[in-house]
C-alpha cells in the first residue's frame, strides 16, 4: 500500500481569460508556458534568493515546480542522481529516496510513497518535485506570486541537519572515472580536472574527455613537460576550449565548465559536501618521490596501508583527485606522520599497478592536502549558453583593485548577430564575496557606463568562478556594442578582481588587442585595464541566439 505524501495545498485563484472562468486544465498550461519560456520563477531559502541557472526550474502543466537534479543538490545539500536511466536516488545525512520518471510510486528508506508529482525528463535534464523533496527532507516550502512571476519559499527551520556519513566512497557511487597512467609526462594537472569533471557527470553521462587536448591547447606557450596547475586547466575550460571527447565526438565539446568552486586547506568540511553532491575535487600535494624516484619508497608512504602524509614544508608539486573519505581511518596507517584519525580517499593518476588500483589514502594532517582544490560543479550541456564573450582566454593570473575590498569592473563586448544577453561569469577571490552586476546597452563611450541597469545581485558564499543569470535577458542586436559592469566587494582582499596579465612566464601569451575593459574606485571614474595594468579582465558575457531583430 503506498503512502501518499501530506504536503500543504497550494494557494487557490480564481483564473479568468477574456470574462470567461476557465477551468486549471485548459489556463494552467498556458502560465507555466510563459513561465518556462520568460524564466519568471525564482526561488528563496530562509529569505535569501537562490542562484538559478534557466535550465534548473520547470514549472508543469499543473503549476507545480521542478527543480533540476543539480538544484535539488545544491540547495538541499544532497546527492541527487540517476542510474541506469530509471532509478534516481536523492540522498541528505541518512535519508534515502527512490523515484522514477513518469512514476508517482517511490520509496523513501525503503519503504512505500506516493509523491504528489513524478519526476520527468526533459530536453536530457532530469526534473524533481521541489514540494515533494522539500517535504520529506522536512523544508517547508510555500508557492507565491510576485507580479508576473512565481516565488518559491523554501525554509530549513524545521529540517534536519545535515550530518554526512563518516565514511563516503564514489566507487561505491559509481561515480569514478576508469584511472589513468600520465606516465613520463607532467600532466597530472590535466589528468586530475579531466577526471574531476568526469566524476561530475557520473553515473549519467559516461562521457570520457582528452587529457592531451587540455595540454597542447590551453593558450600558454610553455606545454607538458613543465608541467601545470588548477588556474590553466580552469582557463581551458571556461574559455570553452574544451573539453574535447576522446570518443570521436565531430562536435567535440558536448559540455561547458559554468562554475567551479575553490577551496584552501582548511576547508575540510567543505570539500567533503563538495565531493558529497557533485563529484570528485582536484587537489594539489607534495609528493615525495623517496630515493627511487617513486613515492613507494618514500617515508611518507605506507604501501602496506596504501597510506601517505607529508608533514614537511615543501611546496605542493602533484594533483590528484579526491574521491571520499574514511574519518576514522587509523593514525597508525601512517607510519607516526599523523596527529590524529582520519583521511581523504584519492585517485592517482598513475595506473592501477600503484596503491589499491590506483587510490590512495592521504591523511588529513598532510601538510598540503585540500590546498589548490577544486570542484567543478557545473558542467552544463552546451546549449545552455551559446553565445559566449570574453577577452581572458588565459584566464586567472592576477588580480587588481584599489587596496580595498570593493572595485567596479566593464568589460565592452559587441554583439556579432541578434542576441539576449542572460549571463555573465567571473571569479570570486575569496569566501563571502558580494556581486552587483549591471548592463549598459547602445554604448559609445565611458561616459555610457553611468548608465547602467541593474541586471543581478546576490552573494557567493565560496571563492571560485561563477556564472551569474540576469534576472531578465537583455536583447543586443548585431554589432550594437554593450557593456557587463559589475561592482565585487570580498571581503579581505585588497585586489578582488581577477585579470589574464602579461608576466615575464606569460610573455607573447596575452592578447591585449581582443579586450576593451575598465576598473574603477567609485563607479564614476574608469581606468583602462589593457592601459593601465597590461591585462584583460576577467569578466565574461554569455548569450542565447534571438530570432527577431526588433527591440523589446
Amino acid at each position: 500500500m503506498f503512502q501518499a505524501l501530506h504536503i500543504p495545498d497550494q494557494y487557490t485563484e480564481v483564473k479568468a481569460f477574456r470574462g470567461a472562468a476557465l477551468e486549471g486544465a485548459v489556463f494552467d498550461p498556458l502560465i507555466a508556458q510563459s513561465l518556462n519560456e520568460n524564466y519568471d520563477v525564482f526561488v528563496t531559502m530562509d529569505g535569501v534568493r537562490v542562484r538559478l541557472y534557466p535550465s534548473d526550474i520547470y514549472m508543469n502543466v499543473r503549476l507545480e515546480p521542478m527543480g533540476s537534479l543539480e538544484m535539488i543538490g545544491d540547495i538541499f545539500s544532497c546527492n541527487a542522481h540517476m542510474y541506469n536511466g530509471n532509478d534516481i536516488y536523492v540522498k541528505r545525512g541518512s535519508d534515502s529516496v527512490l523515484m522514477h520518471p513518469g512514476i508517482l510510486e517511490g520509496e523513501i528508506n525503503g519503504q512505500d510513497v506516493t509523491l504528489s508529482e513524478a519526476p520527468l525528463v526533459l530536453n536530457r535534464t532530469i526534473f524533481l518535485p521541489i514540494k515533494d523533496i522539500a517535504a520529506i527532507f522536512g523544508f517547508s516550502c510555500t508557492i507565491g506570486s510576485e507580479g508576473a512571476k512565481r516565488q518559491i519559499e523554501l525554509s530549513s527551520e524545521n529540517a534536519t541537519p545535515l550530518s554526512l556519513p563518516k565514511t563516503f566512497d564514489l566507487r561505491d557511487e559509481g561515480r569514478v572515472p576508469p584511472v589513468l597512467n600520465q606516465g613520463s609526462e607532467s600532466t597530472c594537472w590535466a589528468h586530475a580536472s579531466i577526471a574531476a569533471m568526469e566524476s561530475v557527470l557520473l553515473p549519467e553521462d559516461v562521457t570520457a574527455f582528452q587529457t592531451g587536448d587540455m595540454v597542447e591547447n590551453r593558450g600558454y606557450s610553455f606545454k607538458g613537460k613543465t608541467g601545470g596547475d588548477y588556474s590553466q586547466a580552469l582557463a581551458y575550460l571556461l574559455s570553452w576550449k574544451g573539453p574535447v571527447s576522446s570518443q570521436g565526438d565531430p562536435t567535440g565539446r558536448k559540455y561547458h565548465l559554468q562554475e567551479a568552486e575553490i577551496f584552501s586547506a582548511d576547508d575540510i568540511d567543505a570539500i567533503k559536501l563538495a565531493i558529497y553532491k557533485d563529484g570528485g575535487v582536484t587537489s594539489s600535494i607534495y609528493s615525495d618521490h623517496g630515493s627511487t624516484g617513486s613515492m613507494v619508497s618514500s617515508p611518507y608512504y605506507n604501501g602496506l596501508k596504501n597510506a601517505y602524509c607529508y608533514t614537511g614544508t615543501e611546496e605542493p608539486n602533484h594533483d590528484i583527485v579526491i574521491i571520499g573519505w574514511d574519518d576514522e581511518r587509523p593514525a597508525s596507517d601512517f607510519g607516526g606522520k599523523a596527529r590524529g584519525k582520519g583521511a581523504f580517499i584519492c585517485q592517482n593518476s598513475w595506473g592501477e599497478d600503484f596503491g589499491d588500483n590506483g587510490v590512495f589514502y592521504v591523511s588529513y594532517y598532510d601538510s598540503n592536502i585540500g590546498s589548490q582544490a577544486v570542484s567543478y560543479s557545473r558542467v552544463m550541456s552546451q546549449d545552455s549558453f551559446e553565445i559566449i564573450h570574453q577577452s581572458d582566454l588565459l584566464g586567472w593570473t592576477g588580480q587588481i583593485g584599489y587596496s580595498g575590498e570593493n572595485v567596479f569592473a566593464a568589460n565592452i563586448f559587441t554583439a556579432g548577430v541578434d542576441e539576449n544577453v542572460s549571463a555573465c561569469g567571473f571569479y570570486a577571490l575569496g569566501k563571502n564575496t558580494i556581486y552587483e552586476v549591471y548592463m549598459v546597452e547602445d554604448y559609445t563611450g565611458k561616459e555610457d557606463l553611468s548608465k547602467r541597469k541593474p541586471v543581478a545581485s546576490g552573494k557567493l558564499d565560496q571563492k571560485g568562478y561563477y556564472t551569474i543569470c540576469f534576472d531578465d535577458p537583455v536583447f543586443v542586436s548585431a554589432g550594437e556594442r554593450f557593456a557587463v559592469i559589475l561592482s565585487i566587494t570580498t571581503p579581505g582582499v585588497s585586489q578582488p578582481m581577477a585579470v589574464e596579465y602579461i608576466s615575464e612566464r606569460m610573455d607573447g601569451d596575452v592578447d591585449l588587442s581582443d579586450g576593451e575593459g575598465y576598473i574603477s574606485i567609485n563607479g564614476l571614474d574608469w581606468t583602462s585595464v589593457e592601459e593601465k595594468s597590461n591585462g584583460n579582465l576577467c569578466l565574461k558575457a554569455y548569450s542565447n541566439l534571438k530570432e527577431s531583430g526588433v527591440k523589446e
